[in-house]
């Protein structure tokens, strides 16, 4: 099954990634049931959330949690997984699906990173809420996103992102979010070689994956984690 994840985060028992096109637009619960069938994973043990590109987390603690956030679909762009059994979804068409978990993955964030989320510190926060876990050494890795190649800004955002993530060609102004993650990351203490950013960017292929700058569809991938 072609699907994007991370095999150091595998190893600990987390099972994830991130679907292709081939799956289907994530959007639609049945493709998502469809697909942690595929798996042999129980999807109604999969936690979603209406995402609003903000710097929003919900951490998921217990078995109340689980319940709870079952039955009400909250607003937030991260999820923070403490206990064992459960997993949870983002959905991008073109944002960053990024992965952040401690040593033995006894904690575990899934955070939905926009340029919006991203600005407003996401990734940061989500790797502060690690080491308030405990979380002595972290790592991360980011998923299939559009990158410095294809995302282009405009003059009113520049000033938004820090100057070594900017560049211009052309005439345009591109700007790298891996970048701006990694600066957010390295200032809560990551090493570099424990920030992973490998993957392919979206809006460049098309035969794999949705981009919502490309063809401005709202069809989505889904990325996923789920803690054994």
């Amino acid at each position: 099954m072609n699907i994007f994840g991370d095999e150091r985060l595998l190893s600990l028992g987390v099972i994830n990634g991130t679907t292709t096109r081939d799956f289907g637009n994530m959007r639609e619960y049945k493709n998502q049931d469809a697909f942690f069938e595929r798996l042999d994973l129980p999807p109604e043990n999969f936690l979603k959330f209406k995402q609003t590109h903000s710097a929003e987390i919900i951490e998921i603690n217990n078995a109340q949690d689980i319940e709870y956030y079952k039955k009400n679909l909250a607003e937030a762009d991260g999820w923070l997984l403490n206990t064992s059994g459960v997993g949870a979804v983002i959905l991008t068409a073109d944002c960053v699906p990024l992965y952040i978990w401690d040593e033995k993955a006894e904690h575990v964030a899934l955070i939905h990173a926009g340029w919006r989320g991203i600005v407003a510190g996401i990734p940061a926060k989500a790797a502060r809420m690690l080491k308030k876990r405990g979380g002595k050494k972290l790592y991360a890795f980011a998923g299939p996103h559009i990158q410095e190649c294809c995302f282009e800004i405009k003059d009113d955002i520049v000033g938004k992102f820090d100057k070594s993530s900017i560049e211009h060609r052309d005439g345009k102004i591109f700007v790298s979010l891996r970048n701006e993650i990694r600066l957010q990351l390295t200032a809560e203490g990551l090493q570099q070689e424990n920030i992973h950013t490998p993957c392919s960017c979206t809006y460049h292929n098309k035969e794999k994956f949705f981009s919502y700058r490309r063809d401005h569809t709202k069809d989505c991938i889904m990325s996923f984690i789920y803690k054994i």
